[in-house]
């Protein structure tokens, strides 16, 4: 009995050794307020399938921007501030010049551009990075309202899709303003979920999914549409497993993932899903605690201070 329980033993510690304990997710997806003018804040680890709860916005916001810990604009009475995490809580960092809602953004190394929205469509501002108050910045080219914005990972630009006045339309910015119009959309497009990465040649790929056509009947989305450096139009690929609009999604880790939105029953779904380059199909990564619908996502490092607060 000895001899045997030395043995196990030794083989349990070979066996910690030489297999290294699983690692988790060095990013995950940080999702705040939505449909039903919610308050909760949820981070999901990809790597487990996991989530836990930071402390809940002060007041519901839905179509509204999250660049990290900052929250901006959106309704129904929150379209002239933002919201950092701190300590603990959401406290009010900034004032806007304008009200911002169902805009789009971008972190630039100059501050937080937010473009467009249903208040100030042709207008944007630029949050600089000392925390002050948000100043003006230049004239937008086309109308945003519900478009879809990503930046671009070759250059230091901003793509924006789509959008309820300008559905097909792609256009690039950078810092200074409009830069150029992309090849058109395949479909007409709001409310949708885009975002870019990089293959492993480098090749980039820009990525729409979902939305709503604009139509009178069966306007909600469930087709994708890429398109890469080399090519000259968007080509439609493999669609989501239902349709969907009011869904969000990012860049994390390399990978597309897109988060809930409403399906033709008009349910707010839960799922992740993340896409697939290779087999050109979207996977279901998950679930989230919460299904959420028109809400923001960004990511979150999983060792940030803040996820202490996360239950």
């Amino acid at each position: 009995m000895v001899v045997s329980l030395t043995l196990f033993l030794c083989l349990f510690s070979n066996q910690i050794s030489t297999s290294p304990a699983p690692t988790r997710a060095e990013e995950g997806l940080l999702l705040s307020g939505g449909d039903g003018e919610t308050t909760i804040v949820e981070v999901y680890d990809p790597s487990t399938g996991l989530s836990c709860s930071l402390p809940n916005l002060p007041e519901g916001r839905i179509y509204h921007t999250m660049d990290g810990l900052i929250v901006c604009g959106g309704g129904p009475s929150s379209k002239t501030t933002c919201l950092t995490f701190t300590s603990g809580e959401w406290i009010v960092s900034q004032t806007l010049v304008n009200q911002r809602m169902v805009h789009v953004s971008w972190k630039t190394d100059q501050g937080l551009l937010l473009m467009g929205g249903g208040n100030m469509p042709f207008s944007s501002e630029i949050l600089p990075t000392t925390g002050d108050q948000g100043v003006e910045s230049f004239a937008m080219q086309y109308d945003t309202r519900n478009a879809c914005s990503m930046p671009d990972l070759t250059s230091d630009s901003v793509i924006v899709t789509g959008g309820y006045k300008n559905l097909q339309t792609v256009s690039r910015y950078d810092i200074n303003g409009f830069v150029e119009d992309l090849p058109s959309l395949v479909e007409r497009r709001a409310y949708h979920s885009c975002g870019s990465y990089l293959r492993g040649d480098g090749t980039q790929v820009l990525l729409v999914a979902g939305g709503d056509s604009g139509a009178w009947i069966d306007s909600k989305l469930s087709s994708t549409e890429a398109l890469t450096a080399d090519s000259s139009a968007w080509t439609v690929t493999n669609p989501l497993p239902r349709a969907l609009t009011g869904l969000k999604g990012l860049n994390l880790g390399g990978r597309i993932y897109m988060t809930g939105g409403r399906d033709v029953e008009n349910d707010i779904r839960d799922e992740v899903f993340v896409w697939l380059d290779e087999e050109q199909v979207w996977e279901e990564a998950g679930k989230l605690k919460t299904g959420k619908s028109i809400h923001a996502v960004s990511t979150i490092q999983m060792d940030d201070q803040a996820m202490v607060y996360c239950s």
